[in-house]
């Protein structure tokens, strides 16, 4: 299997992660549940936050759809590796982790308290930024 195969794989499977903690916190969300946190000052804060909604829909769940599409990209770039499916792969990376790192600089700045989830999910995002970096490289 080709290095560049392997970096696809990789990115399905922290998509897949993400996806997994994504969709936990959703559906908590919408179940009105606080999930069990190991940091003091935190998830509770974090999650029941104005920054943890966009209208009445969870970040979340944006997040679980970010996930979602980092995996269908990976998967096409896999099977077929068409420059526009790694392009859109690595795209979407990359505003993700914009995105991440706004809502890491949120909690640190404005709300004071840290989500063991939402942190889960940042450094998921910084991962596959790196393994994109990697993905770059490699598919010039």
């Amino acid at each position: 299997m080709k290095l560049t195969n392997k970096l696809f794989y990789l990115s399905a499977v922290l998509g897949f992660l993400g996806f997994f903690d994504s969709t936990y916190l959703t559906i908590v969300h919408f179940k009105n549940i606080v999930p069990p946190c190991n940091i003091h000052f935190g998830c509770e804060t974090v999650l029941t936050s104005t920054y943890s909604l966009v209208g009445s829909i969870p970040l979340a769940l944006f997040g679980a759809g970010f996930y979602l599409a980092v995996i269908v990209l990976s998967i096409l770039a896999i099977s077929n590796p068409r420059n526009l499916h790694v392009k859109a792969l690595v795209f979407s990376i990359f505003v993700g982790f914009l995105i991440s790192l706004y809502l890491f600089l949120i909690q640190l700045f404005v709300i004071h308290a840290f989500c063991q989830y939402c942190l889960l999910s940042e450094i998921i995002s910084t991962l596959l930024l790196f393994n994109s970096f990697l993905i770059m490289k490699r598919f010039k």
